[in-house]
């Protein structure tokens, strides 16, 4: 479908007008980094008009403008039903998105100051970069899903947010920089573990090839086209080149990529887009090529005529009057290739009785081991609509057995051995409205800690901005109180997310399989959290369950069956945490009522 679009596209909507789109979006980055007056240059520009310190990234935003303005026609003509989701891998590239959801009108939707016009272009421009939605890609951006401010994990998230999707296409814009890192490198090998897992969607992959990364040139770019083509055949990936500079070419390049583009899961050869442009395109001629046109290439314009006259030249080489009318709307031949805005999709509705709810399931699960309960409650949440289970390759050593009566894994499990590439998938898959479970060690999560925490920041940008709240991120942490300590236990993550003070955060302690099984059940219902459960698999002590619903409603609970009755102050106070602890410290509250009967115990888990 989508290679059918992009051809029938390519006829319909002129060249001219995506090379016009990208040129304006050229212009409107430029603008944005260095205009505080002027936008259009209605009037010869003046040291005034410039920002006394600009401040953003060029480099990255020609290769995206062209991207953009190549997809545009595509995102115009999507039928309903059907989704195509640009994600960008850095996040470098704000200005570029602004600029586009200001085009677009989606801007001003969500944020009317920006609206099409005169007044919206003028604040636009002079107001980056902004205080309220930032001067990098963030969730206040509409149109544009954000990875998180982290580098690497943008290929898994897209691929994480195809997955039981086969109406969606995700574009992923990855820098060659980008490709060093370990988890993008883990990504075009891991789309193997997803075969046979489900019916999904596609993930388009495009490397913006620009030859630098921040401070010097990028890995990627030594090899040679020979060297470049291997290396992606060797991944399974079927290279297809374009340079950005003709339009067209990279119009039909972009096409035949889609042709070649496979279902993610699907066996075989899929397609890359590989964009070859040099990094911060358009610069003056002695900064072209060089580190400097990563973020602002002229460094102070306002004070140092040299670079005031060569930022004079640049901006007045798009000839915006061309572009953008003088009320600042695109001009009618840019239009064909600009997406029309589209409403925001609806939110989940708000759970219903989740503490009642998960009480009963501890009730179910009472007596029974955590082998037995906690598979349950994942094949339950299952049976309710769209779920995964992501796991580093640990779920039988934690005695989760998802597998079949013929011993086949679960379809909606996923394992693969990296624990970034776990997380990175079940946030793929949760932005996208589905409720997941990464389910791993505790000795080896703090891997993931970092990702968490750009995630808990970017949930707090959406809620701030009040868009719809979305699926928690759920975490179960296993395999306590082993022997070999040393290797085997690290409780950091949780230590590191709650010094974050994030409210959203939810470290659940349960002190049995049965609230083991009600805490997974409660964090799998509620919206926009991130609940870690920390539960040891080999747990057999049970204890009484008259204060689940407390324990789940307020994270505390006294015990009574071990604490004296009545209202007076206790001599001692005894509080657990965990099931380990709470097996030790039940067994020292029963010792001291049976050999000291006259002390006041107070028992707090």
């Amino acid at each position: 479908m989508w290679a059918d679009l992009a051809r029938r596209t390519n006829r319909l909507v002129p060249d001219a007008s995506v090379a016009a789109v990208a040129n304006v979006l050229d212009y409107l980055c430029l603008a944005q980094l260095y205009l505080r007056d002027n936008p259009l240059l209605a009037r010869p520009l003046t040291p005034a008009d410039i920002k006394p310190r600009p401040a953003g990234h060029w480099g990255v935003c020609p290769p995206v403008n062209r991207m953009l303005a190549a997809l545009g026609p595509l995102q115009a003509a999507v039928p309903d039903g059907y989704e195509l989701h640009v994600l960008h891998g850095a996040g470098h590239a704000g200005p570029s998105a602004l600029a586009h959801a200001y085009l677009t009108g989606r801007l001003g939707n969500a944020h009317p100051g920006l609206s099409p016009g005169e007044a919206g272009l003028r604040e636009l421009v002079s107001g980056f970069p902004r205080a309220d939605i930032g001067g990098e890609i963030t969730p206040m951006i509409p149109g544009h899903l954000h990875t998180g401010g982290q580098l690497g994990p943008a290929l898994a998230i897209g691929q994480g947010t195809v997955l039981d999707a086969p109406h969606r296409l995700s574009v992923v814009l990855i820098g060659d920089g980008e490709c060093e890192t370990g988890t993008t490198a883990a990504s075009w090998l891991a789309t193997r573990a997803l075969h046979g897992t489900g019916d999904h969607g596609t993930v388009l992959p495009i490397i913006l090839l620009n030859g630098l990364r921040m401070g010097g040139p990028s890995l990627l770019s030594t090899l040679s086209h020979t060297e470049l083509t291997a290396y992606f055949t060797g991944l399974g990936h079927r290279p297809v080149y374009s340079d950005g500079l003709d339009t067209g070419r990279l119009r039909q390049a972009l096409a035949e990529a889609l042709a070649a583009a496979q279902p993610l899961g699907i066996p075989g050869t899929s397609s890359v887009l590989v964009l070859t442009l040099d990094k911060g395109h358009g610069a003056p001629g002695r900064l072209a090529g060089t580190p400097a046109v990563h973020k602002t290439p002229l460094g102070d314009p306002a004070g140092v005529p040299a670079e005031f006259d060569a930022l004079a030249e640049w901006l007045a080489s798009y000839q915006p009057a061309q572009l953008l009318t003088p009320g600042g709307r695109p001009r009618p031949h840019l239009l064909p290739a600009l997406p029309r805005p589209r409403p925001e999709p609806g939110g989940l509705p708000a759970p219903r009785g989740c503490i009642a709810a998960s009480a009963q399931v501890a009730v179910h699960a009472a007596g029974r081991p955590f082998a037995q309960v906690v598979p349950e409650v994942l094949r339950a949440r299952a049976e309710q609509g769209p779920f995964r289970v992501f796991s580093p390759d640990e779920l039988a050593s934690n005695r989760l057995d998802l597998t079949d009566e013929h011993g086949r894994p679960a379809p909606w499990l996923v394992e693969v051995l990296s624990e970034e590439l776990c997380h990175a998938w079940a946030q793929g898959y949760t932005e996208t409205g589905r409720h997941a479970l990464v389910a791993t060690y505790e000795a080896f999560a703090p891997i993931t800690l970092s990702l968490i925490q750009q995630q808990l920041k970017h949930r707090s940008v959406r809620r701030h901005a009040g868009l719809a709240p979305l699926p928690s991120l759920a975490y179960l942490l296993t395999s306590l109180g082993w022997h070999n300590t040393l290797t085997h236990q690290n409780p950091s993550l949780t230590t590191a997310l709650l010094a974050d003070a994030d409210p959203t955060l939810h470290v659940l302690t349960p002190a049995d399989p049965a609230r083991t099984a009600a805490a997974l059940t409660f964090a799998l219902r509620k919206l926009d959290r991130c609940t870690i459960v920390v539960a040891g698999k080999h747990t057999a002590v049970q204890h009484p369950l008259a204060t689940v619903d407390e324990e789940l409603r307020h994270g505390i609970a006294i015990w009574p069956h071990l604490t004296h009755p009545g209202l007076g102050e206790p001599d001692l106070i005894l509080a657990s945490a965990g099931d380990l602890p709470a097996e030790a410290l039940t067994a020292l509250a029963r010792r001291l009522r049976a050999e000291r009967p006259e002390l006041r115990l107070r028992y707090v888990h």
